[in-house]
């Protein structure tokens, strides 16, 4: 009789090795899957951040540009044609400079906000993703765990009518 619980048990064990082995390699694959989705979200949000400080950058250089080329105009200019000329291309340059900040706002402030949006979704759709792993990781558990109480109950059945089938052979 003792025999017979022993290859109960190892059946029992058996099949609950087979299952877990196999829930084990899904849940590896979607664990793989869920990092490299985490990590294709990082680098979005790395590349919009970079292009979001490279159009800060580039209008910095644009303002440096323009503020190097005016002085250097404007000291030709006094030079050439004396003081009055200097002040009124620095008047004229106040009304260019207005005219170049409205359009900034018309240009770069959509652009700006658009980038800024779309890190934030992101970084919302990052967020919602990390609670949606979560959520999996506790359901894989939780499968897992009915999953052995199943097996239990089953290995269980399976023990007491062996137990009986060879007790009507005896």
């Amino acid at each position: 009789m003792e025999l017979n619980n022993e290859f109960v048990t190892n059946f029992g064990e058996s099949l609950l090795n087979i299952w877990t082995n196999s829930l084990d390699k899904v849940t590896a694959s979607q664990e793989e899957i869920e990092n490299l989705l985490l990590q294709a979200f990082t680098t979005q949000k790395e590349s919009l951040e970079k292009i979001a400080g490279g159009m800060d950058f580039i209008q910095e250089q644009q303002k440096k540009l323009i503020e190097e080329v005016r002085d250097y105009v404007q000291n030709n200019v006094e030079k050439v044609f004396g003081e009055q000329a200097s002040q009124t291309f620095e008047k004229w340059n106040a009304q260019l400079d207005e005219i170049y900040n409205r359009v900034q706002q018309l240009t770069s402030t959509p652009y700006k906000e658009s980038l800024n949006l779309l890190i934030q979704s992101q970084e919302q759709s990052q967020q919602s993703y990390k609670n949606y792993i979560e959520q999996q990781k506790k359901f894989r558990v939780e499968v897992l765990n009915l999953f052995k109480t199943t097996q239990k109950g089953f290995t269980d059945l399976f023990e007491s009518n062996t137990k009986m089938a060879f007790n009507l052979f005896k």
